[in-house]
C-alpha cells in the first residue's frame, strides 16, 4: 500500500447539510445505514463528527472489527458515557480489565442457573397475565407493559426479591437517565451534561435515585443469604464468584448489579414489544406459534425450551428486523486494517445489525417476517438454518464483547411468549406508523397502540 493510500479514506455519502441535520433525527440513522450499505457495499467513510468515523457493511469486515481486531478497539464515546450512570461494569470497562471481570461473571449466567431464573421468569409472567384479564378490549401502549414485565423479571432475577412499589420509581428513574444518556450521545452532549440544562439535572436526580434503590436491594440480597434457606439470584452469585481466588467487590457489585438492571430490562422489554406487533399483522404465525405451545399440553417450562423451535424462530426473527442493539461503536486505539484501509487511532467504526438484518445480499425476502427461516429440514431451531454469513447477524455482538446476557435473553423471550401468546393476541392500532425512536436501543417512536384481545 503506498503512502498516498494510506492518507486516503474510504468513500462515503457526500457532506451536506441537511443530511447531517437528519441523522439526528431518531428515526433516521437505521435506514440510512442500511442505505449505505447499498451504495458503499463493503465500508464508507460518515463525514460528521469530530473526527473519523466508518460504516461497516460487510459481515467479513463486521467479523474484523469485531473478533479478529478487538484486541486494537475499544467500546466507543457513547457507551463510554454510559459509566456516569452505570459505574464501571462489564458493559463500559475497557478491555485490559474486561476479561478478568467477565470470567467473574459468567458463572451467574451458565446453563446450569438458567433453569432456577426461568421459574421466576413463567411466575412474573403468570401474574402479568391475570392483571390482563380485566381489561379485554383496553388499548395499552406494549412498550410501557412489557417494560414492566421484564422489570419485574430482572428484579426477581437480578436481585431475588419483587420491586414491588420501587417498580414504579425504578421504571420512572430509568426513563429519565435513558433520556439524559441519549442527549449526551448528541455531538458536544459530553461537555453540556454538567450545565444546569434541564434534561441533564434530572439525569442525574435519576441516577442518584437507582443508585440509592440498586444498593437497598443488594443489601437484602446479602441479608437473605444468611438464611437457611434462600432463593436464586444473580447478585448472590455475583457475590459468590471466585475466580483463582479472586471475588468482586462490593462496589463492582453495584456496578454490575446497575448495568444488567438497565440492559436486561430495556433491551428485552424492546424485543417482546417488536414481537406483538410483527405477531399482530402475522395473525397466521401466531397461530402456528400457539399451536406449537399448545402442543405440549402444560403451561411451558425451562425443560421444554428444545419442544418450542418455532417460537425460537420467532424472537430470532424479531431480533433480525427489529434488534433492540441496533448499532455497535468501537473506537480504534491501535492502527487497524479494514478492507486495504488504514483507519487511525481515534477513528470511531460502526457496524449495524438493523442494516446488516435487512441486507439482500445475505438475507432471503429480507423485510418478510419468516421465523420459518430459521428452521432446519428436521424442524429444529438454528442460528445457521437461513444460511447467512457470519457477521450478518450479531443481534448480542461478537468476540469477547459478545453479550454475557445472551442466554437469559432467548430464555426469558421464548418463555414470556409462549406463556402469553395461547392466551393473549394484541392487535396493533391499524393507524399507528411504523415508526422507530434509535438511540441507546431502537424503540417504536411514541410507543405501540394496541388493543388486548383474547386469542381465539
Amino acid at each position: 500500500m503506498t503512502a498516498s493510500t494510506r492518507q486516503a479514506r474510504p468513500p462515503g455519502p457526500p457532506l451536506r447539510p441537511t443530511a447531517m441535520l437528519q441523522m439526528l433525527r431518531r428515526d433516521t440513522p437505521p435506514w440510512r445505514f442500511a442505505e449505505m450499505a447499498h451504495t458503499f457495499p463493503r465500508i464508507a467513510s460518515l463525514r460528521f463528527g469530530a473526527g473519523p468515523v466508518y460504516l461497516v457493511t460487510h459481515p467479513d469486515l463486521v467479523r474484523e472489527l469485531l473478533v479478529v481486531q478487538s484486541k486494537s478497539v475499544e467500546k466507543g464515546p457513547a457507551l463510554k458515557s454510559a459509566g456516569l450512570v452505570l459505574g464501571d461494569g462489564l458493559l463500559t470497562m475497557p478491555n485490559d480489565r474486561h476479561r478478568a471481570r467477565r470470567r467473574l461473571v459468567n458463572p451467574a449466567f451458565h446453563h446450569s442457573r438458567l433453569a432456577d431464573y426461568s421459574v421466576v421468569m413463567t411466575a412474573a409472567t403468570e401474574e402479568h397475565l391475570k392483571r390482563w384479564t380485566s381489561r379485554e378490549g383496553e388499548r395499552v401502549d406494549m412498550s410501557e407493559e412489557m417494560a414492566a414485565l421484564t422489570l419485574d423479571i430482572v428484579g426477581r432475577a437480578l436481585f431475588g426479591a419483587e420491586l414491588g412499589d420501587r417498580a414504579g420509581e425504578v421504571y420512572a428513574d430509568m426513563g429519565l437517565a435513558m433520556s439524559g444518556w441519549e442527549k449526551m450521545m448528541l455531538p458536544g452532549g459530553t461537555h453540556l451534561m454538567k450545565l444546569p440544562i434541564p434534561a441533564f439535572k434530572r439525569m442525574w436526580a435519576a441516577a442518584d435515585g437507582l443508585d440509592a434503590v440498586v444498593r437497598r436491594l443488594i443489601d437484602a440480597a446479602a441479608k437473605r443469604k444468611t438464611e437457611p434457606v434462600h432463593g436464586v439470584d444473580v447478585v448472590g452469585d455475583l457475590m459468590d464468584a471466585e475466580v483463582d481466588g479472586e471475588r468482586l467487590p462490593a462496589e463492582a457489585v453495584r456496578d454490575e448489579a446497575m448495568t444488567l438492571l438497565l440492559a436486561g430490562h430495556e433491551t428485552t422489554a424492546n424485543l417482546l414489544t417488536w414481537a406483538w406487533h410483527l405477531l399482530s399483522r402475522n395473525p397466521d404465525i401466531a397461530a402456528r406459534l400457539r399451536r406449537e405451545v399448545a402442543a405440549l399440553g402444560h403451561a411451558p417450562s425451562y425443560d421444554d425450551l428444545l419442544s418450542l423451535p418455532f417460537t425460537y424462530g420467532v424472537v430470532a426473527e424479531v431480533l433480525r428486523l427489529f434488534p433492540p442493539a441496533w448499532v455497535l461503536e468501537r473506537e480504534v486505539t491501535e492502527e487497524v486494517e479494514l478492507d486495504g484501509w488504514t483507519i487511525p487511532v481515534g477513528s470511531i467504526v460502526l457496524a449495524s445489525q438493523f442494516a446488516l438484518h435487512r441486507d439482500p445480499r445475505f438475507w432471503e425476502e429480507p423485510t418478510e417476517f419468516r421465523p420459518q427461516r430459521w428452521l432446519t429440514p428436521d424442524g429444529a431451531f438454528s442460528d445457521d438454518a437461513p444460511g447467512q454469513p457470519r457477521g450478518a447477524w450479531f443481534p448480542f455482538g461478537a468476540g469477547t464483547r459478545q453479550c454475557v446476557g445472551e442466554s437469559f435473553a432467548w430464555t426469558e423471550a421464548v418463555l414470556v411468549l409462549a406463556t402469553m401468546a395461547p392466551h393473549w393476541a394484541p392487535v396493533t392500532d391499524p393507524s399507528w406508523r411504523e415508526r422507530l425512536h434509535a438511540a441507546v436501543t431502537l424503540r417504536p417512536h411514541g410507543g405501540l397502540p394496541m388493543t388486548l384481545h383474547p386469542a381465539r
